[in-house]
C-alpha cells in the first residue's frame, strides 16, 4: 500500500506518541511513586509488587510476541493494545480493591507487550522503505521520548492541582485511558495494511538456531551487562521517593526532576552515546566508562551529609546519573556486535538476552520495597544505593569481559585471513 508522505509521517506521529504513553500507566511508579502509594493506601513492598506482577508478564511476552506479529495483522494488534490498554486503565481508575489491581498490572503486561511490541517495531518498518529504516526508527524513538515527557507534565499538573491525591491519580488515569483508545481508534484508519510477501513465509521458529545462539559466550556477557544495567535502570527511580521522604522537597519539584529522569534524558543521552561509540570504535568502551561514572555517582548518594540544606547535591546526582543510565540504554544492545553475535542470529539472540536483561522486573521492585518497609528513613535507600554499586561492578567487569572477547575474535579473523 503506498502513502504519502503526509499519510506516512502522520501515522508515525500517532502511534509513536500512543507507545511514548502506552507504558506509562505500568511503570506510573517511577515519575509518581508517592501519588500512586498515597492513592492505593499500600505499602512499599506493594507498590512493587505491582511492577513485578507487570514485569513477570511482560518478560515471557518478548517471543511469543515476535511470533503473533508475524502471524496477526500488525493493525489488528496495535488496535487491540491500544483499546484494551485504555479499558483496563479506566477500570483501573474506578479504584478497585488492591487484589483486582494487581489483576490489571497483569493484563498490561499482555496488552503492552504481547500484542503490541513486536506488532509497533514491525508497524515502523512497514513504514518506510529499506532506505529508511535508520531515519524511521530514529524519528520513533523521539517522537515516543517527546510524546511521554509531555504526557508527563500534563499529569504533573493534574496531580498539582487536585484536591487529593487520590482525586489526582484517578483523572490521571481517565487521561491516559482516553488517550490510548482514541490512539487505537485512529490506528484503524491510518495504519497501512501488512505486505504479505512470498519470503516472509519462512520458518519463525528453528531450534538449530536457539542451539546456536546459547552457544555464543558473547550472548551470555550482553546478557549479563543489560541485566545490571536494566537493574541500575529500575532502581535508581527510587531516588524519586528518596527527594520527597529524605529531604523534604515539594512533590512538584520531584515530580519535575523524575519526569526529566523519566522521560526527557532519552531524547539526548542514547543518541549522543551511539555517535560517541561509533567516533571512537566501540559502543563498549562508552559503557566501560559510564559504569565507572555510575559507581562514582551512586556512591556520592551514600557519602554525601543527609541535610535539607543540601538537597541540591542529590539533585545533580539523580540528573546526572539518569543521563549516564540512559546512554547506557541506548547503546547497550550495540555491544552485540562487539560480542561476535553473528547478523544471522540477530533476532534469536535478542530475544534470549531480553529475558534474562529484562528479569529484574519480576523481583527488583518487590526487593527494593521490603529493604523500605523494614528499614525506616534512609537506612533502607542506601541498601538500594549498594546494590547499584554492586550492579555497576558487574557491568563494568561484563563490558571489559566483551571488550576483551572483541578483540581476541577480530585477532583470530585476521590470523584465518
Amino acid at each position: 500500500m503506498k502513502n504519502s508522505k503526509f499519510q506516512k509521517y502522520f501515522t508515525l506521529f500517532v502511534i509513536c506518541l500512543g507507545a511514548g504513553l502506552l507504558y506509562k500507566v505500568p511503570y506510573l511508579r517511577e515519575a509518581f511513586y508517592t501519588p500512586l502509594k498515597e492513592a492505593l493506601n499500600a505499602t512499599h513492598e506493594q507498590v512493587g509488587a505491582l511492577s513485578s506482577i507487570y514485569g513477570t508478564v511482560a518478560l515471557f511476552s518478548y517471543i511469543p510476541g515476535g511470533i503473533l506479529a508475524d502471524k496477526i495483522s500488525t493493525r489488528a494488534l496495535m488496535v487491540f493494545s491500544f483499546i484494551s490498554t485504555g479499558l483496563l486503565t479506566l477500570w483501573f481508575a474506578m479504584m478497585p480493591p488492591y487484589p483486582v489491581v494487581k489483576l490489571i498490572y497483569g493484563l498490561m503486561g499482555v496488552t503492552t507487550i504481547l500484542t503490541f511490541w513486536s506488532a509497533f517495531v514491525k508497524t515502523i518498518r512497514l513504514l518506510g522503505g529499506e532506505s529508511e529504516q535508520g531515519k524511521m526508527f530514529g524519528l520513533s524513538e523521539g517522537i515516543r521520548s517527546v510524546g511521554g515527557t509531555i504526557g508527563s507534565f500534563i499529569v504533573l499538573g493534574i496531580i498539582a492541582n487536585a484536591a487529593t491525591q487520590l482525586a489526582g491519580l484517578q483523572v490521571t488515569l481517565l487521561f491516559y485511558g482516553s488517550v490510548y483508545i482514541v490512539v487505537g481508534i485512529l490506528c484503524i484508519f491510518f495504519i497501512p495494511a501488512d505486505k504479505k510477501e512470498k519470503d516472509e513465509k519462512k520458518s519463525i521458529f528453528s531450534v538449530k538456531e536457539i542451539k546456536e545462539a546459547i552457544k555464543l559466550p558473547g550472548l551470555w556477557l550482553v546478557s549479563l551487562l543489560i541485566f545490571a544495567w536494566y537493574c541500575i535502570y529500575s532502581a535508581q527511580s527510587y531516588t524519586t521517593p528518596y527527594l520527597t521522604e529524605i529531604y523534604g522537597l515539594p512533590l512538584s519539584v520531584v515530580g519535575s526532576l523524575s519526569i526529566m529522569r523519566s522521560y526527557g534524558m532519552g531524547i539526548f543521552a542514547g543518541p549522543l552515546a551511539g555517535v560517541i561509540g561509533d567516533k571512537i570504535g566501540s559502543p563498549t568502551r562508552v559503557l566501560i566508562w559510564g559504569s565507572i561514572a555510575a559507581i562514582i555517582l551512586t556512591v556520592g548518594f551514600i557519602v554525601f551529609p543527609v541535610k535539607q540544606s543540601l538537597v541540591m547535591i542529590p539533585m545533580i546526582l539523580m540528573i546526572v546519573l539518569s543521563f549516564i543510565v540512559y546512554s547506557a540504554r541506548g547503546t547497550y544492545f550495540a555491544t552485540m556486535a562487539d560480542a561476535g553475535i553473528p547478523i544471522a542470529l540477530t533476532g534469536i539472540a535478542s530475544g534470549l538476552i531480553s529475558i534474562i536483561g529484562y528479569s529484574p522486573d519480576m523481583f527488583l521492585y518487590t526487593m527494593a520495597g521490603k529493604w523500605l518497609d523494614n528499614n525506616s528513613g534512609v537506612a533502607g535507600y542506601r541498601y538500594i544505593f549498594i546494590f547499584m554499586i554492586v550492579c555497576a561492578i558487574v557491568a563494568l567487569i561484563a563490558s571489559l569481559a566483551i571488550l576483551r572477547l572483541s578483540k581476541k575474535n577480530k585477532n583470530t579473523k585476521e590470523i584465518a585471513e
